[in-house]
């Protein structure tokens, strides 16, 4: 986590040299929060709000670097018990604006880590990777105001294994693969607003 960090710093901070512009976008909304199904099991988060920010800058024309943390501090339950706990997403992504003008439609893709926190009956933290994927429009009120509208699909994946192999005889060959799942899908939408400090 802190090597990702750091290097993620390095790439905004570096490329902020040659940056056209640099946003920072306080960010609230709503997250629409999966379940989880486990030989004949579950485990459901609730839907509950996200806060959080994000930091982009711009690397060339239209295209952005993107730095986000996002947090819902929410319920998990089962058919038998309810616990509070709070669901973060820390990511590194690209966005690409479709156009210029006041309002600028975008899409974005990231990578990151997730992290699910117990808040109550204990104090268990899991990590995942994750990803994440999302579309939206900037409307401009002003040149350094504006507001950020975003749809946005996190998974966190869970790694099951991953395999290299290579044949002998007849022509041989390599092969390789990895084995994963999405446990849980968050949908989430909101709006942030934006402020540009600085070109």
């Amino acid at each position: 986590m802190k090597k990702l960090l750091v290097g993620a710093l390095i790439l905004l901070f570096g490329s902020s040299s040659f940056a056209q512009g640099v946003e920072l976008t306080p960010v609230f909304g709503y997250s629409f929060a999966g379940r989880v199904n486990n030989y004949g099991r579950y485990f459901d988060v609730r839907d509950n709000a996200i806060y959080g920010g994000i930091l982009s800058v711009e690397v060339d024309h239209l295209s952005y670097v993107e730095l986000s943390y996002q947090r819902s501090d929410t319920e998990g339950y089962t058919r038998y018990d309810n616990i509070d706990m709070a669901v973060e997403h820390y990511q590194v992504g690209a966005l690409r604006e479709f156009q210029e003008g006041m309002i600028v439609p975008f899409a974005k893709v990231s990578l990151g880590t997730s992290r699910y926190v117990q808040k109550s009956q204990g104090d268990e933290r899991v990590w995942f990777f994750s990803g994440g994927i999302g579309i939206g429009a900037k409307v401009f009120l002003n040149d350094r105001i504006g507001l950020r509208f975003f749809s946005n699909l996190m998974m966190p994946l869970e790694f099951n294994g991953a395999g290299f192999w290579c044949g002998i005889g007849g022509g041989g060959g390599c092969s390789g693969g990895v084995d994963f799942n999405v446990p849980l899908v968050h949908w989430d939408s909101g709006v942030g607003l934006i402020i540009d400090i600085g070109k």
